[in-house]
């Protein structure tokens, strides 16, 4: 009867310990990445420098040595105009560029796909078209809002449409 006691005492040890260096251990696994994506037209219609800065959102610190490709497909039309991934290269001190050659003017979806420094995907909404080439920021963050004077409407919809 001692030995059973004893050895429950050291399973339930031994559960405890795992169960506490295993919570720390998936902590540092599942770590947030933070990255900002800026996409400047080049001298081709349709093509785009995107610079994207890696961030990890815990330490505050750049990623570096990070393995992904940066690919592209318009929501509006899944599949339709799916851009082949490209390799991002790093310039240094976690910022990657990767060249875009993009079918048409519009909304976006870029994805990140990360085999280093751990298998992740990041995704991102961006409006590429307008003057000079250039990708608009009418987008905050990964889900596409609309900045807010972009969003306000100047009549009230209540008086407007009764029913």
């Amino acid at each position: 009867m001692i030995k059973f006691l004893v050895s429950r005492r050291i399973l339930v040890f031994l559960a405890f310990v795992f169960g506490y260096l295993s919570f720390f251990y998936t902590e540092n696994i599942f770590a947030k990445t933070i990255s900002e994506v800026e996409c400047k037209g080049t001298e081709e219609k349709l093509v785009y420098n995107c610079i994207i800065t890696l961030t990890d959102q815990k330490t505050q610190k750049k990623i570096l040595g990070a393995n992904f490709t940066v690919g592209a497909d318009m929501p509006s039309m899944p599949g339709a105009h799916n851009i082949r991934p490209v390799m991002a290269n790093s310039i240094g001190l976690g910022i990657y560029s990767a060249i875009l050659k993009l079918d048409m003017y519009g909304e976006w979806v870029l994805k990140m796909d990360f085999t280093k420094p751990k298998r992740n995907r990041i995704i991102k909404k961006l409006i590429f078209g307008g003057k000079n080439n250039e990708n608009s920021h009418d987008y905050i963050g990964n889900i596409g809002i609309k900045k807010k004077k972009e969003m306000e409407c100047h009549h009230n919809h209540i008086k407007e449409h009764k029913h």
